[in-house]
């Protein structure tokens, strides 16, 4: 029987997510719950239905085929979604004539994935290029991460993972082994300042980074660079202490914070609570960057 996940995404034609043009396979499901996560739609496991209601009209046309009950008519032109009683069986997408609803999420098997990504093997081939798995948390998924990068070795393409870093240290590790590179993110040095932006302590993810530098060749950091959440001085310099007493020193990239992601938790009826925060730019990457270089660490800046 085939290996089967769920994927939300499927982003081709990417040159930020390791060396040469690559295609990212969005992998659904997060243990973690960041303040700024650009993709909430990935945090949950289960498909999802993304309402924009800038798109609806409320001709209501949703309704009568809803088989849960979930979409009534509130009256004079309304419309009530009950989100405990939809089932997402995507009956409503398809009725709405100006696509205001979609399901976020898909049950795909790997030699689904393998053959869309396969259509852009000659691109790989050109750019040294190649096909990363990020989310999502891809070892939220192991066995599916397995199979799909055991699947693009077999085809000769070059593989990455996108790791938040908190999961079981084994089944992070079988899915980092298969994988070239490992870009893997710490969002704070400090473990309660980490459980205040991301819902999780550090304690799990500092160990996991510090075994898999033991064994794997090509691990780089990734830092979220968030205005008032973890850029001071005094965030920059405790996370050079951390990396300090790794088994070896990885390179840093500096991801400057951005509100790409700021619409979809619209769609989704969430609030987004780090509305108003300034985005960064190349210059407030570079500082922070600055400081983690005084420390004789490699940091790069990364621009959107």
């Amino acid at each position: 029987m085939s290996t089967s996940g769920v994927v939300f995404d499927i982003q081709r034609y990417s040159l930020q997510d390791g060396p040469g043009l690559r295609t990212l396979v969005f992998l659904k499901g997060c243990p973690l719950r960041c303040l700024w996560c650009s993709n909430p739609e990935s945090q949950r496991l289960e498909p999802q239905l993304l309402y924009d209601g800038d798109r609806c009209t409320l001709c209501l046309r949703c309704v009568p085929v809803c088989p849960s009950g979930a979409l009534t008519s509130a009256g004079e032109g309304a419309l009530s979604y009950d989100l405990t009683r939809c089932t997402c069986c995507g009956a409503c997408v398809h009725a709405c004539p100006n696509g205001a609803r979609r399901v976020c999420g898909e049950t795909m098997t790997v030699e689904h994935v393998l053959g869309l990504v396969l259509r852009d093997a000659p691109f790989y081939r050109r750019s040294a290029g190649g096909v990363t798995l990020g989310g999502g948390e891809p070892t939220g998924q192991p066995q599916f991460a397995r199979a799909l990068l055991e699947a693009c070795r077999s085809h000769g393409l070059d593989a990455a993972i996108e790791t938040c870093g908190y999961a079981d240290t084994r089944a992070l590790l079988s899915v980092a082994m298969l994988a070239d590179h490992v870009f893997f993110d710490v969002k704070h040095a400090d473990s309660a300042r980490h459980r205040e932006l991301t819902g999780v302590p550090n304690e799990l993810i500092l160990d996991n980074l510090r075994a898999l530098l033991y064994v794997h060749n090509d691990v780089t950091v990734r830092y979220p660079l968030v205005p008032g959440c973890n850029d001071s001085g005094d965030d920059l310099r405790a996370l050079a202490h951390r990396l300090l007493h790794l088994p070896r020193i990885p390179l840093v990239e500096m991801v400057p914070y951005h509100r790409f992601g700021e619409h979809k938790y619209r769609l989704l009826g969430r609030p987004y609570t780090l509305e108003g925060t300034p985005v960064c730019d190349k210059q407030n990457s570079e500082q922070a960057c600055a400081i983690l270089k005084q420390h004789g660490i490699r940091c790069a800046a990364l621009v959107h």
